[in-house]
């Protein structure tokens, strides 16, 4: 093996990918696994879960995120199968559409997404510290945020808690670098997760009726300078970069992959 390969090589190492039955997630469990990881791929549908991990020969498990005390069960179980918890990526969350004029919003639907998409990363992170502290060997730990982290459009609820994921991800960073345990937040831009379906080109509009936001999400689709959607594999790669020896010497960041969208 090449010098340069044995960087992404993860050989040894034992990856938890939240939400991994499908889309992004699915992508980063497989792109985890090619580099020799052992992943254990955790969905709140057993049957997606069950199907990504037969395809990359890994483990499976149904889980909630945004119930602790199953979490920590489900952490324990990574490491008493795996053998250790070395990679966490929280790739769970939960999108529900337009919040809608915030009068509107009720305490159920933001209760609903803020469960998943910040308490799950909060309870996940907490476990998985936990963990590798004790472990003394260091880890990675990768976010999973979004460009609507700092560039808001689809609403408070969803937008609010991705940038609470930003946040939770440059504090836990300061906090744990000492324990030799990277944090970092992957950013996807618009991303197409229909799988057997093409993507529209350019601007031309997603095919998901009833979606609130299509002309909108047409109009910042047609204006990405690298002209295209992006793929789950992207997003793959880049957590594999996170995962990595590459990325070694970083902490605490906000890595968008968007497309350039973020650059206008």
């Amino acid at each position: 093996m090449s010098e340069v390969a044995s960087w992404i090589d993860l050989s040894g190492k034992n990856a938890h990918v939240t939400g991994g039955g499908k889309g992004i997630g699915k992508a980063i469990a497989t792109t985890l696994a090619m580099a020799g990881a052992k992943v254990m791929v955790s969905d709140i549908n057993l049957e997606s879960a069950q199907a990504t991990a037969s395809e990359i020969d890994g483990a499976a498990m149904a889980l909630d995120v945004s119930d602790r005390e199953a979490v920590d069960a489900a952490m324990k179980q990574t490491v008493d199968e795996l053998g250790s918890l070395d990679i966490l990526v929280n790739n769970a969350g939960r999108y529900l559409g337009f919040g809608g004029p915030v009068e509107q919003i009720t305490d159920e639907k933001w209760r609903s997404l803020w469960s998943v998409n910040v308490d799950g990363v909060f309870y996940c992170c907490r476990a998985a510290a936990t963990i590798m502290k004790e472990q003394g060997n260091g880890g990675r730990i990768i976010n999973l945020a979004s460009t609507q982290a700092v560039t808001p459009g689809v609403g408070v609820t969803y937008d609010g808690s991705k940038g609470a994921v930003v946040m939770i991800t440059k504090t836990l960073a300061l906090e744990l670098a000492p324990h030799g345990i990277n944090v970092n937040a992957l950013a996807p831009g618009a991303t197409w997760v229909n799988p057997g379906d093409p993507p529209p080109l350019g601007g031309d509009a997603p095919p998901r009726s009833g979606e609130p936001l299509t002309d909108q999400v047409t109009d910042r689709i047609s204006r990405v300078p690298m002209g295209r959607w992006g793929m789950p594999m992207d997003q793959g790669m880049a957590a594999l970069f996170l995962a990595s020896e590459m990325s070694a010497y970083v902490t605490g960041i906000y890595l968008p992959v968007d497309g350039g969208w973020l650059t206008l």
